[in-house]
């Protein structure tokens, strides 16, 4: 689970702080960086997960533009079961913004170093916290990204496992019907959904019974998925009941199926999928191409499953219905003054007794 999320000086966040709960609602108007903070993570993963460079995952171009400070700084706290990690990460650009370097990159977990990388010199430590090896590194990748597995190193190895168990995405409609390879990863507008569906059905067999149960709960005559050969490909087929429910299920390809069906299949098959793997959901508007009535049930099931087997979820939304559910319990109110800084509360600045929160911020009156 994340706890926290330190930014400095990347786009709109500056000295930026972000403490988590277990369930967290993002409010804000459009443009208070709300969705940027989903970005820093998702390039954070990014940089962590093998042999990515500073300047394609953080380019010049997103430093603040109003500052002229050459460094940003990255901080993560995170928790797995009862340890506790702490991950920082100073980036220096050079006064073009076209080069960038790793400056320093920390990992500790309950105080203790497990990986110490400065000024172009590594060193990794024991599973006991005892000195390991030190050697230069180069600058423009993660060192603790690199780094294989071995038996002396899996608290630094489980760190990386648990950050990428966050995910990170939108939900766009796009999501296509053909699929040529199996994708363990969501892209951020989930557009390889069929591909990661392609994964999900062979490591998760278990959860398809769920998925599809809750399925047919919430789309009129849905029966099941099957993934069928054509060519190199592998189409995704939604099965469909007859009208009457007479004879066998039609087939339809999934792009066949609206908008708003393929975002619930997506929405249901996201939870259910991962029900049982600790992971957590960071979703941006996750309601939009839903209706009102579709959402809550999904929501309901959401907020019931965290901590009891989804690990924690983040939803950026302007729903209504998602406000007046989450913002007093678990709102995070994004604010920004005249394109300056973000700045992030608990609670709105403002609340007007017998009002719902939805209709507050409506009519401005949270800020």
């Amino acid at each position: 689970m994340l706890n926290r999320l330190y930014v400095d000086n990347f786009r709109c966040l500056v000295n930026f702080e972000l403490k988590l709960d277990r369930v967290n609602l993002l409010l804000g108007a459009n443009g208070t960086g709300k969705t940027t903070v989903f970005d820093v993570l998702h390039r954070l993963q990014q940089f962590l997960s093998g042999n990515a460079k500073v300047p394609d995952v953080f380019p010049g171009v997103d430093l603040t533009r109003w500052q002229s400070n050459p460094t940003q700084r990255f901080e993560l706290e995170l928790q797995a079961n009862e340890a506790n990690y702490d991950y920082a990460l100073l980036i220096e650009h050079d006064e073009d913004r076209r080069k960038a370097k790793v400056k320093s990159e920390i990992l500790t977990m309950d105080d203790k170093t497990l990986f110490d990388f400065q000024d172009g010199n590594a060193e990794l430590y024991h599973d006991d916290f005892t000195p390991g090896p030190k050697y230069p590194f180069d600058w423009t990748q993660s060192g603790l990204g690199v780094l294989q597995p071995r038996d002396d190193n899996k608290k630094l190895t489980r760190f990386r496992k648990e950050l990428q168990k966050i995910i990170v995405s939108g939900i766009h409609p796009t999501m296509d019907s053909e699929s040529r390879n199996e994708d363990s990863v969501l892209s951020p507008n989930m557009e390889n959904f069929v591909s990661w569906y392609r994964f999900l059905s062979q490591e998760h067999q278990g959860s398809m019974l769920a998925i599809f149960q809750e399925l047919k709960s919430v789309i009129p005559g849905f029966n099941s998925f099957s993934l069928k050969e054509a060519g190199e490909a592998k189409v995704l087929k939604v099965l469909l009941g007859r009208p009457g429910g007479n004879g066998k299920p039609l087939a339809y390809n999934f792009r066949e199926l609206s908008d708003g069906q393929r975002v619930l299949i997506a929405l249901y098959t996201l939870l259910f999928g991962l029900k049982e793997e600790g992971v957590s959901l960071f979703l941006d508007e996750p309601d939009n191409f839903v209706a009102l009535r579709e959402i809550q049930p999904w929501l309901t099931a959401l907020t019931d499953s965290c901590g009891e087997g989804i690990e924690q979820s983040v939803i950026i939304s302007h729903h209504p219905e998602i406000i007046d559910h989450l913002a007093l319990s678990s709102g995070r109110w994004f604010d920004r003054d005249s394109n300056g800084p973000t700045r992030v509360t608990d609670k709105p600045k403002a609340q007007v007794d017998g009002l719902k929160p939805s209709e507050s911020m409506a009519r401005g009156w949270e800020s």
